[in-house]
């Protein structure tokens, strides 16, 4: 099932877009499988973050225009916003797929989906796909230090050995706003250096507007531009995976118990 919602942005904006979709799910009648939601614009973006406070909202734009300053200086020639709004768009991403279970989305208790405008103000729109699906879920719990990477592999494999699917897609969720998921490399030295480099793009400080903590604050960001999802296919009963590549838990606040779904379905 399709849908087509349009709304009205303002000029570098973020737009709270889960109600919409609560909506869609529940008219779709559809109780198990997978929603897309996807933004069809070159200067927006998709994000699951938290939604309870509008000054994390505002902390993410910062950093983003921190790392991607908007400025006259591109190739591209139109409008320096429209022009970094591409670059901006290109590296947040623009969908996100989620798991359906009991006719309902799974998310966690702070996350929301949430349409990011870049440009604006302009009518945009956003597409969603239901596709009803037969799915083996399992909850898998993570112990978590701060700031660490936990390679999720072995339990994502198991998951997929015990589904019995021989063939098909794994789509892997975190439920929380200050922890993200990432294929890395599976070496803790590389995991190391890509928790490094995360946080010297989002520095661990006490002058976001959100002002809960510090860590608290810039883990809703690095979670934002981490994502919080990965889709990954399944074949001969095994994960599909390069060599060398690891499923990843990021832990961006902690310790703290955290817990992801794994869900498992077959090819039709």
């Amino acid at each position: 099932m399709f849908y087509k919602k349009e709304l009205q942005t303002e000029f570098r904006s973020c737009a709270s877009i889960t109600a919409d979709v609560n909506e869609m799910v529940a008219s779709s009648g559809v109780k198990e499988g997978l929603c897309v939601v996807s933004v069809p614009h070159t200067t927006a973006a998709l994000v699951i973050t938290s939604f309870w406070d509008p000054r994390g909202l505002a902390d993410l734009m910062d950093e983003i225009d921190r790392n991607i300053p908007t400025r006259v200086s591109y190739k591209h020639q139109d409008s320096p916003y429209d022009a970094s709004g591409h670059v901006k768009s290109a590296m947040i991403g623009s969908s996100a797929t989620l798991i359906i279970h009991e006719g309902k989305l799974v998310l966690g208790s702070s996350q929301g989906l949430v349409f990011v405008e870049f440009d604006g103000p302009r009518p945009r729109e956003f597409y969603v796909q239901i596709v009803e699906k037969p799915l083996a879920i399992e909850k898998v719990n993570v112990g978590t230090v701060y700031m660490g990477m936990h390679d999720l592999t072995g339990e994502v494999r198991e998951v997929v050995r015990r589904s019995g699917v021989r063939d098909g897609i794994c789509h892997v969720s975190v439920l929380h706003s200050t922890a993200g998921l990432v294929l890395a490399p599976a070496d803790e030295a590389s995991r190391r250096d890509v928790m490094e480099d995360i946080e010297r793009m989002v520095p661990t400080r006490v002058d976001f507007k959100h002002r809960e903590t510090a860590s608290d604050a810039g883990g809703h960001v690095k979670t934002a531009l981490t994502g919080t999802q990965l889709t990954l296919p399944v074949r001969g009963g095994e994960l599909a995976l390069g060599e060398g590549q690891a499923v990843v838990f990021a832990e961006f606040d902690g310790p703290r118990p955290r817990s992801c779904f794994v869900a498992v379905y077959a090819d039709c």
